[in-house]
């Protein structure tokens, strides 16, 4: 048991490698009626990158037939170059039953290397869900997902 407490307390105080976390109450929107672009460099040039969130809704039949909605936010991303990457990251945020109420996308230095990255977070009262996306040569691709819930 002491060695547990002893191990949690080494990883609890390890300090993350990027600084992927760094949002505030500014930077959440609400999924309904929030979706205007976000002006940011992401890529590092030093020049402002235009990422557009749009809604999708989609629906499917589970095995007994009944039909279900699944909601997803998705983001496109026009660099300073004119460069456009369609639906570079997709989030499923809403289902039937349950939908989060807010989300933000931030730029963050996700790699070791220095590259830019981003990091999204939605959530509502009760939980919450972080996701690093690294942009990578080939394309963004997720590094790292915590999901948290009060109990």
């Amino acid at each position: 048991m002491l060695i547990q407490i002893i191990l949690a307390g080494i990883l609890l105080s390890v300090t993350p490698s990027s600084k992927c976390g760094d949002f505030d109450d500014n930077d959440k929107r609400g999924f309904y009626g929030d979706l205007d672009p976000i002006v940011k460099d992401i890529d590092g040039d030093g020049k402002p990158d235009t990422i557009t969130p749009r809604l999708v809704v989609t629906h499917y039949r589970d095995r007994k037939s009944k039909l279900h909605r699944a909601v997803w936010i998705v983001f496109d991303l026009k660099t300073s170059q004119s460069q456009v990457v369609r639906s570079f990251f997709k989030y499923r945020y809403g289902t039937d039953g349950i939908d989060y109420s807010v989300w933000a996308l931030v730029p963050c230095n996700a790699n070791k290397d220095g590259s830019r990255g981003l990091v999204f977070y939605s959530g509502d009262d009760t939980s919450d869900e972080t996701i690093v996306i690294s942009n990578q040569q080939n394309g963004f691709r997720v590094i790292s997902r915590k999901r948290s819930s009060e109990q």
